[in-house]
This record gives structure tokens, C-alpha cells and sequence, in this order.
């Protein structure tokens, strides 16, 4: 007699079948998502460069143009001062050829003019003080110049990090 287990034991095909397929579903389905994963992963990366590419692409369009308008300024500029130097230059030729002599006689003879009387001359006394004073210590001492050192570097770093 057999005191053993009292169920019945069924035949090795009956069973194996069903747990095969049970454990291969679930292989393939990890597998499925493991691969749904890698592909996830795969265009979030893809995604990240083509962002990164896309604005790196915009700063050095706009570096770019934010220097050609800098050499336009510095073009312009230039032509600023030859045009200002050229102006003053003709003013000073024009102040010289001026002769004061040749206007009073023009102006005696041909337009009739004469010179003021002496109570016709109104003297003003303006009492404003037209000098400043400074002393070398505000203008050249050290906390002045280290603030202003300061003040350039802060500006060349603004100005080179911003886009106009």
C-alpha cells in the first residue's frame, strides 16, 4: 500500500505545455518592454541632441549677428570721426580765411553799418562759479580705482553675453 500524496498525477504533457507557454508569454513580454524601453530611451536621447543642436544653432546666429552689427558700429563710427575731423578741419581753414578787416570795411560801405556807441553797450556780471575742484585722492585712490576696474570687467562680461 502507498501512503503517499492522494492526488492524482497527471500525465507530463498535460501540465508542462501550459507552464512552457505561461514562462515564454512572460519572457516575451519582458523582453517586449525591455525593448519599448531601449526604444524610449533611444529618442529621448535623440531628442535631447537635436535640442541642444537646434539652440546651439540659434546663439551663434545670433553671436553672428550681434557682430556684424558690432563691425557696422565700428565702420560707422570711423567714418564719424573722418567726417568730424574733415568738418573741423574746413572750419578752422574757413576761421582763418576770415578776415575781420574785410568785414567791417564791407559792412561800412556796402551795407551801411556802424559801430555800436558807448551807450549802447550793456555790460551783465554773472556770479556762478566756473571751476570744480577735486583733489587726487578722490579721483586716483585706491578704493576709486579698484571700483572701476570692477565696473569694466562687469561690463565687458554683460557685453559679451548679451545679444542686442
Amino acid at each position: 500500500m502507498n501512503y503517499g500524496n492522494l492526488a492524482y498525477e497527471y500525465p507530463e504533457h498535460y501540465t508542462q505545455p501550459v507552464r512552457r507557454k505561461k514562462v515564454q508569454r512572460v519572457r516575451e513580454d519582458k523582453r517586449k518592454r525591455e525593448q519599448m524601453l531601449c526604444k524610449v530611451r533611444n529618442i529621448r536621447r535623440i531628442a535631447a541632441i537635436v535640442v541642444v543642436a537646434l539652440s546651439a544653432g540659434f546663439m551663434i546666429s545670433e553671436f553672428v549677428t550681434v557682430n556684424e552689427t558690432g563691425q557696422e558700429i565700428a565702420s560707422l563710427k570711423k567714418e564719424l570721426n573722418t567726417i568730424e575731423s574733415a568738418t573741423s578741419q574746413m572750419i578752422f581753414d574757413m576761421e582763418q580765411s576770415v578776415d575781420l578787416a574785410e568785414i567791417e570795411r564791407q559792412a561800412t560801405t556796402r551795407l551801411g553799418m556802424k559801430r555800436p556807441e558807448k551807450y549802447q553797450t550793456i555790460y551783465v556780471n554773472v556770479k556762478q562759479d566756473d571751476y570744480v575742484e577735486s583733489t587726487a585722492e578722490e579721483v586716483e585712490g585706491l578704493g576709486n580705482g579698484m571700483v572701476s576696474m570692477l565696473k569694466r570687467i562687469g561690463s565687458n562680461i554683460v557685453q559679451f553675453f548679451s545679444i542686442k
